[in-house]
């Protein structure tokens, strides 16, 4: 959000231009601030706009499209099959022409035995199941990308005003100096750092500016959008209800999206191994029909039936494949159980570690660091303090507040990355956290 202030201000020659250029600022004021209420954006908003949008996730109606066509041809029985057989024709000798021709029309096919249809089903079922939770998954990281770019942007749009509160500070205090100056109180060399330090100040705004312009685009794309048709997004940043504890979360790691993605891919190689163990079982493929024998004038039925020899022997490499393929499935499942604990560790430690530092500096150092510009500030008028004292008080303010906002981001990014490891809400009673995005999730 681009500010308004004006950066010098001339006294008006008139009383009359003064009421006026005040109407003005004022509607000016009003105008802009209504403008920016409408165009703001909320988190679930924002969330809903990504998942009604979203490429990633319109491509499981594909596949479940395709699982559906895949359910269609496993539950076909073998096909019917009609022959036709001519012999003894266009021969020589007394075979010659058709006198002697026999003609055999059949019908072929195959009886299946071992359930073997079922078999295939329950394989076409277990995906579908797998494809779901798939799709929970890939939803929770869609919803905690948003999330995070969201909290990026409430993050910017702080520092933005610690950069306008700096640039502000900054021609205070050139007007000082300046004033100090003019009376003779302090050297023209302090004129040109405040004046130098001014500059760098409207820098630091102009760049932090960008950088929301930057971070608003990032949100928008999350739903399609390349410009960002909001002023500002809401949130409280400073905003931390209690979270839950890593024991809680560790509790209810066998519903994690995550680990119930392995209970599906275990139906699902079960599904198989029980479709091999089927196909063990030989299928009878039958033959009958009839013929017409031409040289003698007669018709007669044929028939005949036919099955494979050692089936079991054949299937038993593949049989052992699908079995070590479904034994290990346990183990990646133990595995992934481990690999989450310790990033649940990590991200809750780095939480709690930047939520220290938000209390710290929120408490403490910068409610003290402000008392200590307002007697930098005074003392330099006065002339008791120097002019370093009072920029290095001055930095070390504007340096702390903008520690401060990035670590109270760091907790909500953190928190972001809690609830997309879970799936579960990670704050218990904030409306307007992430835990908005697991709400929605389970709308959809």
């Amino acid at each position: 959000m681009s500010s308004s202030r004006p950066l010098g201000i001339k006294k008006a020659s008139s009383a009359y231009l003064k009421l006026i250029s005040a109407a003005l600022v004022t509607m000016s004021i009003s105008v802009q601030s209504a403008n920016a209420q409408k165009s703001s954006i909320t988190l679930e908003n924002a969330l809903k706009r990504t998942l009604s949008n979203n490429p990633d996730l319109v491509v499981f109606e594909f596949k479940s499209s395709a699982l559906d066509g895949e359910s269609k041809m496993a539950s076909l029985r073998p096909e019917m099959s009609v022959g036709v057989e001519v012999e003894n024709v266009l021969g020589t000798g007394e075979v010659s022409g058709i006198k002697d021709a026999e003609l055999t029309l059949t019908l072929s096919s195959v009886i299946e035995l071992g359930d073997k249809v079922s078999g295939r089903m329950n394989v076409v079922s277990s995906k579908k199941a797998q494809l779901l939770t798939q799709r929970r998954i890939r939803t929770l990281d869609i919803l905690g990308e948003t999330t995070r770019r969201y909290i990026n942007v409430i993050v910017q749009q702080a520092l933005h005003k610690t950069e306008q509160r700096a640039e502000m500070l900054a021609r205070t205090m050139l007007q000082t100096v300046s004033t100090r100056v003019e009376a003779g109180a302090s050297s023209p060399l302090e004129k040109k750092r405040a004046e130098s330090a001014l500059s760098q100040a409207r820098l630091s705004l102009l760049i932090s500016e960008q950088k929301l312009n930057e971070y608003k685009r990032d949100l928008a794309i999350m739903w399609g959008d390349t410009n960002a048709a909001f002023a500002e997004v809401e949130g409280t940043l400073l905003s931390f209800p209690n979270s839950l504890s890593l024991e809680h979360m560790l509790s209810q790691l066998q519903s994690n999206p995550h680990v119930l993605l392995y209970a599906d891919n275990y139906r699902v190689q079960e599904a198989r191994l029980r479709v091999v163990q089927a196909s063990q079982q030989f299928d009878i493929a039958w033959e009958a029909g009839i013929r017409r024998m031409q040289g003698i004038n007669d018709t007669a039925l044929v028939a005949s039936i036919s099955v494979p020899l050692n089936t079991k022997q054949r299937n038993l490499g593949e049989y052992e494949q699908q079995r070590a393929l479904l034994d290990s499935i346990d183990y990646q499942k133990q595995a992934k159980i481990r690999e989450l604990t310790r990033q649940l560790n990590q991200v809750i430690s780095a939480k709690d570690q930047a939520l220290l530092t938000v209390t710290t500096l929120q408490d403490n150092v910068v409610p003290t660091l402000e008392s200590a510009l307002k007697l930098a500030r005074d003392g330099y008028e006065s002339g008791r303090y120097n002019y370093i004292e009072w920029v290095t008080t001055q930095q070390q303010l504007i340096d702390m507040q903008r520690t401060l906002i990035k670590a109270a981001g760091l907790v909500h990014l953190r928190s972001a990355d809690l609830e997309a490891l879970t799936g579960i809400p990670v704050f218990s009673d904030s409306p307007s956290t992430s835990a908005q995005s697991s709400e929605l999730l389970e709308k959809k």
